[in-house]
C-alpha cells in the first residue's frame, strides 16, 4: 500500500498544464460548460485521477472518459 504521507501532494504548473488540456478535450467532446457543476465535477475527478498515478495526459483522458461514460449511463 502507498504511504500517502510521503507523496507530494503539490500540483506544478506543468501538472496543471496537462489537468486543463484533458479538461478542455473532455468539455469539447462532451459539450460541457466550463464552470457548470458538471464541469467542476469533471475536474475533481480529474484532480483525483491525477493524485491517484495518473499523471500523463493520454491515461488521464482515457480513465476520465471512462468514468465520464459511467456516471452518464448511471445518471
Amino acid at each position: 500500500m502507498i504511504d500517502r504521507l510521503n507523496l507530494d501532494p503539490a500540483l506544478y504548473p506543468s501538472d496543471l498544464e496537462s489537468l486543463k488540456s484533458v479538461f478542455d478535450q473532455l468539455c469539447q467532446e462532451s459539450q460541457i460548460q466550463p464552470g457548470s457543476p458538471e464541469a467542476e465535477n469533471l475536474a475533481s475527478d480529474l484532480v483525483r485521477l491525477f493524485q491517484d498515478g495518473l499523471s500523463d495526459e493520454t491515461s488521464l483522458l482515457s480513465a476520465a472518459r471512462a468514468r465520464h461514460q459511467d456516471l452518464r449511463r448511471a445518471g
